[in-house]
């Protein structure tokens, strides 16, 4: 599965979901918007990681090629992708769980309470393999 997210790091280089800790970006590559030009973009705003170098990462969209191993299976086969959208992440709600606040345990329950609908599918494709 491919995933578009933000990645970022701490000071000592670890993997953070923790806004104040962050100090750089290891990964940026969300879906660029229409018109957004990666090569001329500022640097604050810029494509971060090996999607600076993915020619068919541009704006308004991007090609991800699976390569799946069917062994000696027999098709056809029923392939299905779909584009999810997800405001919050589950990892970064789990992450303020961990604190011990009213107001992150407000927004944990708030979340937990809506986790089921806090993410829909904005488009979906499918094709058949023979």
């Amino acid at each position: 599965m491919q995933i578009y997210e933000a990645i970022l790091a701490d000071s000592h280089g670890a993997v953070t979901t923790g806004l104040i800790a962050a100090v750089r970006y290891l990964k940026d590559n969300r879906l660029l918007p229409a018109g957004f030009d990666k090569r001329t973009a500022d640097p604050d705003i810029s494509v971060k990681g090996t999607a600076v170098d993915d020619p068919d990462f541009m704006a308004g969209g991007d090609r991800v090629l699976y390569d799946i191993s069917l062994g000696s299976a027999e098709g056809p086969y029923r392939l299905i992708a779909e584009l999810w959208y997800q405001p919050i992440a589950f990892r970064w709600a789990r992450n303020l769980s961990e604190y011990d606040a009213p107001e992150t345990r407000r927004f944990a329950g708030f979340y937990d309470s809506m986790a089921a609908s806090s993410a829909v599918v904005l488009a979906r494709d499918a094709v058949t393999v023979r």
